[in-house]
Protein backbone atom coordinates (compact mmCIF):
# COMPACT_ATOMS: atom_id res chain seq x y z
CA UNK A 1 0.00 0.00 0.00
CA UNK A 2 3.10 2.71 0.94
CA UNK A 3 4.44 1.53 -2.40
CA UNK A 4 1.06 2.21 -3.86
CA UNK A 5 1.06 5.90 -2.49
CA UNK A 6 4.39 6.56 -3.45
CA UNK A 7 4.10 5.59 -7.23
CA UNK A 8 0.58 7.94 -6.79
CA UNK A 9 2.80 11.10 -5.74
CA UNK A 10 5.85 10.33 -8.34
CA UNK A 11 2.84 9.72 -11.07
CA UNK A 12 1.17 13.27 -10.06
CA UNK A 13 4.65 15.04 -9.87
CA UNK A 14 5.11 13.99 -13.43
CA UNK A 15 2.02 15.01 -14.76
CA UNK A 16 2.38 18.22 -12.92
CA UNK A 17 6.10 18.31 -14.82
CA UNK A 18 5.00 17.37 -18.21
CA UNK A 19 1.65 19.75 -18.26
CA UNK A 20 3.85 22.76 -17.09
CA UNK A 21 2.61 25.91 -19.22
CA UNK A 22 -0.76 25.01 -19.69
CA UNK A 23 -3.17 26.77 -16.84
CA UNK A 24 -5.36 24.93 -14.96
CA UNK A 25 -3.98 22.03 -16.73
CA UNK A 26 -5.31 22.54 -20.07
CA UNK A 27 -8.99 24.24 -19.81
CA UNK A 28 -8.28 27.60 -21.51
CA UNK A 29 -10.88 29.54 -20.60
CA UNK A 30 -11.34 27.23 -17.48
CA UNK A 31 -13.98 25.60 -19.61
CA UNK A 32 -12.91 25.19 -23.34
CA UNK A 33 -10.82 22.24 -23.06
CA UNK A 34 -6.99 21.96 -24.07
CA UNK A 35 -5.41 19.44 -22.25
CA UNK A 36 -5.00 17.04 -25.71
CA UNK A 37 -3.44 14.37 -25.20
CA UNK A 38 -1.34 15.30 -21.73
CA UNK A 39 -1.62 12.79 -18.73
CA UNK A 40 -5.09 13.89 -16.69
CA UNK A 41 -4.18 15.15 -13.19
CA UNK A 42 -5.79 13.72 -10.00
CA UNK A 43 -7.87 16.59 -9.64
CA UNK A 44 -9.77 16.08 -12.67
CA UNK A 45 -10.47 12.42 -12.21
CA UNK A 46 -13.81 12.32 -10.92
CA UNK A 47 -15.68 10.00 -12.95
CA UNK A 48 -17.62 7.29 -11.56
CA UNK A 49 -18.51 4.01 -12.50
CA UNK A 50 -22.15 4.81 -12.76
CA UNK A 51 -21.07 7.77 -15.11
CA UNK A 52 -19.13 6.09 -17.05
CA UNK A 53 -21.74 3.88 -17.78
CA UNK A 54 -24.26 6.71 -18.72
CA UNK A 55 -21.63 7.75 -20.79
CA UNK A 56 -21.40 4.93 -23.04
CA UNK A 57 -24.79 3.73 -23.02
CA UNK A 58 -25.51 7.13 -24.24
CA UNK A 59 -22.70 7.13 -27.17
CA UNK A 60 -23.88 3.39 -28.01
CA UNK A 61 -27.18 4.82 -28.20
CA UNK A 62 -27.42 6.47 -31.91
CA UNK A 63 -30.09 6.66 -34.21
CA UNK A 64 -27.65 4.72 -36.38
CA UNK A 65 -27.73 1.95 -33.88
CA UNK A 66 -31.27 0.22 -34.90
CA UNK A 67 -29.00 -0.19 -37.86
CA UNK A 68 -27.96 -3.68 -36.91
CA UNK A 69 -31.37 -5.19 -36.43
CA UNK A 70 -31.52 -4.25 -40.60
CA UNK A 71 -28.05 -5.98 -41.26
CA UNK A 72 -28.58 -9.20 -38.99
CA UNK A 73 -31.92 -9.02 -41.13
CA UNK A 74 -31.52 -12.55 -42.51
CA UNK A 75 -30.54 -14.25 -39.07
CA UNK A 76 -34.34 -13.52 -37.76
CA UNK A 77 -35.14 -11.65 -34.52
CA UNK A 78 -34.41 -14.70 -32.36
CA UNK A 79 -30.87 -15.91 -33.92
CA UNK A 80 -29.98 -11.66 -34.41
CA UNK A 81 -30.40 -11.65 -30.44
CA UNK A 82 -28.17 -14.46 -29.97
CA UNK A 83 -25.39 -12.86 -32.53
CA UNK A 84 -25.68 -9.89 -30.45
CA UNK A 85 -25.29 -12.01 -27.31
CA UNK A 86 -22.54 -13.75 -28.13
CA UNK A 87 -20.65 -10.16 -29.78
CA UNK A 88 -20.78 -9.41 -26.23
CA UNK A 89 -19.21 -12.44 -24.84
CA UNK A 90 -16.23 -12.05 -27.32
CA UNK A 91 -15.87 -8.34 -26.70
CA UNK A 92 -16.75 -7.64 -23.06
CA UNK A 93 -12.98 -8.63 -21.79
CA UNK A 94 -10.99 -6.58 -23.98
CA UNK A 95 -13.29 -3.93 -23.54
CA UNK A 96 -13.34 -3.86 -19.85
CA UNK A 97 -9.34 -4.22 -19.88
CA UNK A 98 -9.15 -0.63 -22.39
CA UNK A 99 -11.70 1.18 -19.59
CA UNK A 100 -9.11 -0.25 -17.16
CA UNK A 101 -5.87 0.94 -18.26
CA UNK A 102 -7.25 4.57 -18.88
CA UNK A 103 -7.99 4.69 -14.96
CA UNK A 104 -4.45 2.78 -14.10
CA UNK A 105 -2.47 5.52 -16.06
CA UNK A 106 -4.57 8.84 -17.23
CA UNK A 107 -3.08 8.66 -20.96
CA UNK A 108 -5.02 7.39 -24.39
CA UNK A 109 -4.46 3.96 -25.71
CA UNK A 110 -2.07 5.62 -28.43
CA UNK A 111 -0.23 7.21 -26.52
CA UNK A 112 0.44 3.76 -24.84
CA UNK A 113 0.92 2.81 -27.93
CA UNK A 114 4.08 4.97 -28.79
CA UNK A 115 5.67 1.77 -26.49
CA UNK A 116 3.88 -0.79 -28.19
CA UNK A 117 4.28 -0.22 -32.09
CA UNK A 118 6.81 2.79 -32.09
CA UNK A 119 6.73 6.60 -31.94
CA UNK A 120 6.26 7.10 -35.46
CA UNK A 121 4.26 4.12 -36.00
CA UNK A 122 1.95 5.09 -33.32
CA UNK A 123 1.76 8.39 -35.01
CA UNK A 124 0.73 6.79 -38.37
CA UNK A 125 -2.36 4.30 -36.93
CA UNK A 126 -3.33 7.77 -35.30
CA UNK A 127 -4.13 8.98 -38.37
CA UNK A 128 -5.78 5.83 -39.57
CA UNK A 129 -8.19 6.06 -36.62
CA UNK A 130 -8.76 9.54 -37.38
CA UNK A 131 -10.30 9.10 -40.23
CA UNK A 132 -12.43 5.78 -39.09
CA UNK A 133 -13.62 8.19 -36.70
CA UNK A 134 -14.33 10.74 -38.99
CA UNK A 135 -16.34 8.37 -41.16
CA UNK A 136 -18.20 7.10 -37.95
CA UNK A 137 -19.02 10.74 -37.05
CA UNK A 138 -20.44 11.34 -41.23
CA UNK A 139 -22.76 8.10 -40.80
CA UNK A 140 -24.19 9.26 -38.00
CA UNK A 141 -24.62 12.34 -39.23
CA UNK A 142 -26.03 11.41 -42.25
CA UNK A 143 -28.90 9.61 -40.12
CA UNK A 144 -29.84 12.43 -37.84
CA UNK A 145 -29.94 14.65 -41.02
CA UNK A 146 -32.42 11.87 -42.74
CA UNK A 147 -34.93 11.66 -39.41
CA UNK A 148 -34.31 15.39 -39.00
CA UNK A 149 -35.04 16.17 -42.40
CA UNK A 150 -38.33 13.72 -42.95
CA UNK A 151 -40.16 14.97 -39.92
CA UNK A 152 -39.93 19.01 -41.13
CA UNK A 153 -39.94 18.29 -44.87
CA UNK A 154 -37.01 19.97 -45.45
CA UNK A 155 -33.39 20.13 -46.93
CA UNK A 156 -31.21 17.24 -45.81
CA UNK A 157 -28.33 19.29 -46.38
CA UNK A 158 -29.39 21.70 -44.58
CA UNK A 159 -29.41 19.41 -41.08
CA UNK A 160 -26.56 18.15 -41.85
CA UNK A 161 -24.69 21.56 -41.27
CA UNK A 162 -27.05 21.99 -38.46
CA UNK A 163 -26.22 18.88 -36.58
CA UNK A 164 -22.76 19.04 -37.57
CA UNK A 165 -22.08 22.79 -36.16
CA UNK A 166 -24.12 21.61 -32.75
CA UNK A 167 -21.77 18.30 -32.04
CA UNK A 168 -18.57 20.51 -32.63
CA UNK A 169 -19.92 22.75 -30.62
CA UNK A 170 -20.04 20.71 -27.69
CA UNK A 171 -16.72 18.86 -27.91
CA UNK A 172 -15.01 21.70 -28.15
CA UNK A 173 -15.95 22.04 -24.18
CA UNK A 174 -14.62 18.25 -23.78
CA UNK A 175 -15.46 15.29 -21.63
CA UNK A 176 -16.36 17.18 -18.25
CA UNK A 177 -19.27 18.51 -20.75
CA UNK A 178 -19.93 15.77 -22.59
CA UNK A 179 -20.74 13.91 -19.29
CA UNK A 180 -22.77 16.62 -17.99
CA UNK A 181 -24.76 16.52 -21.46
CA UNK A 182 -25.50 12.80 -21.34
CA UNK A 183 -26.32 12.95 -17.71
CA UNK A 184 -29.04 15.63 -18.13
CA UNK A 185 -30.18 14.10 -21.57
CA UNK A 186 -30.30 10.60 -21.20
CA UNK A 187 -33.93 10.92 -19.37
CA UNK A 188 -35.36 12.60 -22.88
CA UNK A 189 -33.47 10.20 -25.21
CA UNK A 190 -35.11 6.92 -23.15
CA UNK A 191 -38.58 8.63 -23.14
CA UNK A 192 -38.12 9.12 -27.07
CA UNK A 193 -37.34 5.81 -27.62
CA UNK A 194 -39.92 4.66 -25.59
CA UNK A 195 -42.61 6.49 -27.13
CA UNK A 196 -41.75 6.28 -30.64
CA UNK A 197 -41.29 2.16 -29.68
CA UNK A 198 -44.94 2.24 -28.44
CA UNK A 199 -46.61 3.55 -32.09
CA UNK A 200 -44.57 1.30 -33.56
CA UNK A 201 -46.39 -1.33 -32.19
CA UNK A 202 -49.84 0.27 -32.23
CA UNK A 203 -49.38 1.91 -35.78
CA UNK A 204 -48.09 -1.43 -37.26
CA UNK A 205 -49.23 -4.33 -35.26
CA UNK A 206 -46.15 -5.40 -34.25
CA UNK A 207 -46.07 -9.12 -32.64
CA UNK A 208 -43.29 -9.80 -30.93
CA UNK A 209 -44.11 -14.02 -30.96
CA UNK A 210 -44.07 -13.99 -34.08
CA UNK A 211 -41.09 -12.35 -35.22
CA UNK A 212 -39.24 -14.42 -32.71
CA UNK A 213 -40.89 -17.58 -34.15
CA UNK A 214 -39.71 -16.31 -37.61
CA UNK A 215 -36.71 -17.85 -37.77
CA UNK A 216 -34.48 -19.94 -40.14
CA UNK A 217 -32.83 -22.89 -39.69
CA UNK A 218 -29.43 -21.72 -37.70
CA UNK A 219 -27.20 -23.85 -39.61
CA UNK A 220 -28.03 -22.03 -42.90
CA UNK A 221 -26.50 -19.07 -41.26
CA UNK A 222 -23.19 -17.10 -41.56
CA UNK A 223 -22.61 -16.89 -37.85
CA UNK A 224 -18.89 -15.70 -38.47
CA UNK A 225 -20.12 -12.57 -40.36
CA UNK A 226 -23.19 -11.83 -38.13
CA UNK A 227 -20.89 -11.71 -34.74
CA UNK A 228 -18.13 -9.69 -36.55
CA UNK A 229 -20.32 -7.19 -37.23
CA UNK A 230 -21.91 -7.02 -34.00
CA UNK A 231 -18.17 -6.56 -32.90
CA UNK A 232 -17.24 -3.78 -35.59
CA UNK A 233 -20.50 -2.34 -34.76
CA UNK A 234 -20.34 -2.34 -31.03
CA UNK A 235 -18.18 -3.10 -28.43
CA UNK A 236 -14.09 -3.70 -30.10
CA UNK A 237 -14.69 -0.75 -32.27
CA UNK A 238 -15.07 1.21 -28.97
CA UNK A 239 -12.65 -0.17 -27.17
CA UNK A 240 -9.72 1.50 -27.42
CA UNK A 241 -11.65 4.91 -27.46
CA UNK A 242 -12.81 3.77 -24.01
CA UNK A 243 -9.67 5.25 -22.32
CA UNK A 244 -10.27 8.74 -23.87
CA UNK A 245 -13.29 8.64 -21.27
CA UNK A 246 -11.70 6.68 -18.60
CA UNK A 247 -8.58 8.52 -18.12
CA UNK A 248 -10.84 10.82 -16.31
CA UNK A 249 -12.36 8.15 -14.06
CA UNK A 250 -11.06 7.60 -10.38
CA UNK A 251 -7.41 6.26 -10.10
CA UNK A 252 -7.47 2.82 -10.00
CA UNK A 253 -7.11 1.35 -6.51
CA UNK A 254 -8.14 -2.36 -7.37
CA UNK A 255 -10.13 -4.59 -9.23
CA UNK A 256 -13.50 -3.47 -9.54
CA UNK A 257 -16.84 -5.27 -10.78
CA UNK A 258 -18.56 -1.80 -11.06
CA UNK A 259 -15.93 0.10 -13.08
CA UNK A 260 -14.97 -3.28 -14.98
CA UNK A 261 -18.64 -3.91 -16.53
CA UNK A 262 -19.67 -0.15 -16.09
CA UNK A 263 -18.26 0.59 -20.40
CA UNK A 264 -18.91 -2.83 -22.01
CA UNK A 265 -22.40 -2.59 -20.96
CA UNK A 266 -23.14 0.51 -21.27
CA UNK A 267 -22.27 -0.20 -25.05
CA UNK A 268 -23.81 -3.48 -25.42
CA UNK A 269 -27.41 -2.67 -23.94
CA UNK A 270 -28.40 0.14 -26.62
CA UNK A 271 -27.33 -2.33 -29.37
CA UNK A 272 -29.54 -4.90 -28.25
CA UNK A 273 -32.82 -2.91 -27.19
CA UNK A 274 -32.56 -0.70 -30.50
CA UNK A 275 -31.11 -3.65 -33.19
CA UNK A 276 -34.47 -5.17 -31.83
CA UNK A 277 -36.47 -1.92 -32.93
CA UNK A 278 -34.64 -1.57 -35.66
CA UNK A 279 -35.44 -5.29 -36.82
CA UNK A 280 -38.79 -4.30 -36.39
CA UNK A 281 -39.03 -1.42 -38.27
CA UNK A 282 -37.81 -3.49 -41.04
CA UNK A 283 -39.59 -6.37 -41.03
CA UNK A 284 -43.31 -3.59 -40.81
CA UNK A 285 -41.98 -0.84 -42.37
CA UNK A 286 -39.61 -1.67 -44.60
CA UNK A 287 -37.28 1.09 -42.85
CA UNK A 288 -35.03 -0.16 -39.57
CA UNK A 289 -34.71 3.63 -38.65
CA UNK A 290 -37.78 4.25 -35.95
CA UNK A 291 -37.51 7.61 -36.12
CA UNK A 292 -38.05 8.24 -39.77
CA UNK A 293 -40.77 6.21 -40.11
CA UNK A 294 -44.00 7.06 -42.56
CA UNK A 295 -46.79 7.25 -39.61
CA UNK A 296 -48.89 9.44 -42.00
CA UNK A 297 -50.44 11.96 -39.91
CA UNK A 298 -48.93 11.31 -36.58
CA UNK A 299 -49.63 12.93 -33.18
CA UNK A 300 -47.53 15.73 -32.31
CA UNK A 301 -46.25 13.55 -28.73
CA UNK A 302 -44.70 11.51 -31.93
CA UNK A 303 -43.15 14.20 -33.70
CA UNK A 304 -41.54 15.35 -30.41
CA UNK A 305 -39.98 11.92 -29.86
CA UNK A 306 -38.54 11.36 -33.38
CA UNK A 307 -36.87 15.49 -32.40
CA UNK A 308 -35.73 13.72 -29.21
CA UNK A 309 -34.36 10.80 -31.13
CA UNK A 310 -32.14 13.11 -32.38
CA UNK A 311 -30.50 13.45 -29.26
CA UNK A 312 -28.95 10.03 -30.22
CA UNK A 313 -27.03 11.39 -32.71
CA UNK A 314 -25.51 14.13 -31.13
CA UNK A 315 -24.49 11.57 -27.97
CA UNK A 316 -22.88 8.99 -30.01
CA UNK A 317 -21.36 11.45 -32.84
CA UNK A 318 -19.51 13.42 -29.98
CA UNK A 319 -18.13 10.36 -28.88
CA UNK A 320 -16.78 9.85 -32.74
CA UNK A 321 -15.37 13.79 -32.87
CA UNK A 322 -13.57 14.07 -29.42
CA UNK A 323 -11.36 11.04 -29.90
CA UNK A 324 -10.61 11.67 -33.32
CA UNK A 325 -9.37 14.69 -32.08
CA UNK A 326 -7.14 13.29 -29.32
CA UNK A 327 -6.13 10.58 -32.13
CA UNK A 328 -5.08 13.26 -34.77
CA UNK A 329 -3.18 15.35 -31.86
CA UNK A 330 -1.30 12.19 -31.39
CA UNK A 331 -0.03 12.15 -34.83
CA UNK A 332 0.74 15.62 -34.53
CA UNK A 333 1.94 16.13 -31.19
CA UNK A 334 6.00 16.51 -31.89
CA UNK A 335 5.11 18.96 -34.12
CA UNK A 336 3.25 21.38 -31.02
CA UNK A 337 5.46 20.29 -28.39
CA UNK A 338 7.12 22.44 -26.08
CA UNK A 339 5.04 25.03 -27.77
CA UNK A 340 4.40 27.78 -25.22
CA UNK A 341 0.96 30.25 -24.95
CA UNK A 342 -1.88 30.60 -27.06
CA UNK A 343 -1.33 28.43 -30.14
CA UNK A 344 -0.32 25.22 -28.21
CA UNK A 345 -3.65 25.80 -26.10
CA UNK A 346 -6.13 26.00 -29.25
CA UNK A 347 -4.72 22.98 -30.70
CA UNK A 348 -7.34 20.74 -29.53
CA UNK A 349 -10.06 22.95 -30.51
CA UNK A 350 -9.00 23.84 -33.77
CA UNK A 351 -8.15 20.17 -34.49
CA UNK A 352 -12.41 19.59 -33.69
CA UNK A 353 -13.33 22.59 -35.51
CA UNK A 354 -11.36 20.89 -38.69
CA UNK A 355 -11.89 17.54 -37.95
CA UNK A 356 -15.78 18.53 -37.69
CA UNK A 357 -16.19 20.10 -41.03
CA UNK A 358 -14.72 17.01 -43.09
CA UNK A 359 -17.11 14.88 -41.22
CA UNK A 360 -20.12 17.07 -41.98
CA UNK A 361 -19.14 16.87 -46.05
CA UNK A 362 -18.26 13.32 -45.50
CA UNK A 363 -21.55 12.57 -44.62
CA UNK A 364 -23.24 13.17 -47.69
CA UNK A 365 -22.39 10.35 -49.31
CA UNK A 366 -21.25 7.36 -46.53
CA UNK A 367 -24.76 5.62 -46.59
CA UNK A 368 -24.02 4.19 -49.56
CA UNK A 369 -21.00 2.47 -47.60
CA UNK A 370 -21.79 1.40 -44.93
CA UNK A 371 -20.65 -2.34 -45.08
CA UNK A 372 -17.36 -1.68 -46.53
CA UNK A 373 -16.80 1.21 -43.97
CA UNK A 374 -17.57 -1.14 -41.09
CA UNK A 375 -15.33 -4.06 -42.25
CA UNK A 376 -12.46 -1.66 -42.59
CA UNK A 377 -13.32 -0.56 -38.96
CA UNK A 378 -12.98 -4.36 -37.45
CA UNK A 379 -9.56 -4.61 -40.15
CA UNK A 380 -7.82 -1.76 -38.70
CA UNK A 381 -9.31 -1.52 -35.13
CA UNK A 382 -9.24 -5.71 -34.00
CA UNK A 383 -5.15 -6.43 -34.27
CA UNK A 384 -4.10 -2.92 -32.71
CA UNK A 385 -6.93 -3.83 -29.78
CA UNK A 386 -5.58 -7.39 -29.04
CA UNK A 387 -1.69 -6.44 -29.42
CA UNK A 388 -1.66 -3.60 -27.13
CA UNK A 389 -3.57 -4.77 -24.34
CA UNK A 390 -1.36 -7.91 -24.30
CA UNK A 391 1.64 -5.44 -24.45
CA UNK A 392 0.09 -3.18 -21.30
CA UNK A 393 -0.61 -5.97 -19.64
CA UNK A 394 1.92 -7.81 -19.61
CA UNK A 395 4.99 -5.97 -20.25
CA UNK A 396 4.37 -2.29 -19.91
CA UNK A 397 2.11 -1.56 -16.98
CA UNK A 398 4.64 -0.86 -13.61
CA UNK A 399 7.53 -0.90 -15.77
CA UNK A 400 7.14 2.11 -17.94
CA UNK A 401 6.89 6.12 -15.75
CA UNK A 402 4.62 8.44 -17.36
CA UNK A 403 6.96 10.38 -18.96
CA UNK A 404 8.51 8.15 -21.30
CA UNK A 405 5.88 7.83 -23.24
CA UNK A 406 6.27 11.41 -24.43
CA UNK A 407 10.32 11.05 -25.01
CA UNK A 408 10.41 11.21 -29.30
CA UNK A 409 13.39 8.51 -29.69
CA UNK A 410 16.01 9.22 -31.35
CA UNK A 411 16.68 5.93 -33.20
CA UNK A 412 14.65 4.28 -35.83
CA UNK A 413 13.65 0.88 -33.19
CA UNK A 414 11.95 3.56 -30.93
CA UNK A 415 9.88 4.64 -34.40
CA UNK A 416 8.94 1.22 -35.37
CA UNK A 417 8.71 -1.75 -33.38
CA UNK A 418 8.67 -4.84 -35.62
CA UNK A 419 7.55 -7.68 -33.21
CA UNK A 420 4.08 -5.19 -33.10
CA UNK A 421 3.70 -4.16 -36.25
CA UNK A 422 4.48 -7.41 -37.88
CA UNK A 423 2.04 -9.17 -35.38
CA UNK A 424 0.05 -6.30 -36.76
CA UNK A 425 -0.26 -7.11 -40.45
CA UNK A 426 -0.87 -10.98 -39.96
CA UNK A 427 -3.78 -10.28 -38.20
CA UNK A 428 -5.05 -8.29 -40.60
CA UNK A 429 -3.98 -11.12 -43.48
CA UNK A 430 -5.86 -13.90 -41.43
CA UNK A 431 -8.68 -12.06 -41.42
CA UNK A 432 -9.31 -12.81 -45.38
CA UNK A 433 -6.73 -15.95 -45.39
CA UNK A 434 -8.84 -18.22 -42.22
CA UNK A 435 -12.49 -18.13 -44.13
CA UNK A 436 -10.25 -19.00 -47.42
CA UNK A 437 -8.14 -22.23 -45.50
CA UNK A 438 -11.70 -23.19 -43.46
CA UNK A 439 -14.59 -22.02 -44.72
CA UNK A 440 -16.70 -24.21 -42.90
CA UNK A 441 -15.35 -23.44 -39.58
CA UNK A 442 -15.36 -19.99 -39.81
CA UNK A 443 -19.04 -19.81 -41.24
CA UNK A 444 -19.76 -20.21 -37.06
CA UNK A 445 -16.65 -18.25 -35.71
CA UNK A 446 -15.51 -14.98 -36.48
CA UNK A 447 -12.63 -14.00 -38.42
CA UNK A 448 -12.71 -10.72 -37.43
CA UNK A 449 -11.59 -11.97 -34.08
CA UNK A 450 -10.09 -14.98 -34.61
CA UNK A 451 -7.49 -13.15 -36.75
CA UNK A 452 -6.53 -10.70 -35.12
CA UNK A 453 -6.10 -12.43 -31.43
CA UNK A 454 -3.70 -14.69 -33.67
CA UNK A 455 -1.57 -12.07 -34.42
CA UNK A 456 -1.66 -10.83 -30.74
CA UNK A 457 -0.93 -13.92 -29.74
CA UNK A 458 2.07 -14.20 -32.48
CA UNK A 459 3.09 -11.03 -30.63
CA UNK A 460 3.15 -12.41 -27.57
CA UNK A 461 5.64 -15.31 -28.15
CA UNK A 462 7.98 -13.03 -30.21
CA UNK A 463 7.93 -10.66 -27.05
CA UNK A 464 8.92 -13.61 -24.78
CA UNK A 465 11.39 -14.31 -27.51
CA UNK A 466 13.39 -11.23 -27.50
CA UNK A 467 12.78 -11.09 -23.80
Amino acid sequence: MVQEKEKDVNDEAQIEEIAKGLPEFGRFGKELETIGILPIPNKMRNFSATKLFIFWAMASASATTPLIGYLLYDMGLKWAIVAMFLGLALGIVPTWLFSEMGRQVPLTALVVARKTFGYGTAQALSVLYTVINVGWFALNNAVGAEILSSITHSSIFAWYIIMGVIQILLVLFGAKWLEYFYRFTSPILVVSYAVLTYYLVTAYHVNWGALLSNSPNPFTLNWGNAIGLVLAFGMLSWAYKTTTTSRFGKPYDGFSWSYGLATPLGIFLPILLMGILGYAGQYYANNWNIAALNYGVAPIWVVAASLGASLAIIHTNAMNLYPSTIDLLVAVDPLIRNKAGLRARLMQPLTTLILGIAAVLTSIFILSYVNDFLNIVGDAIFPLTFILLIDWYLRLRGNVEIKEFYEVPKSVGGHLKLDAVVSFIIGIALIYLLPEAAPTVFNYVPALYVGPLIGALIYLALMKIHK
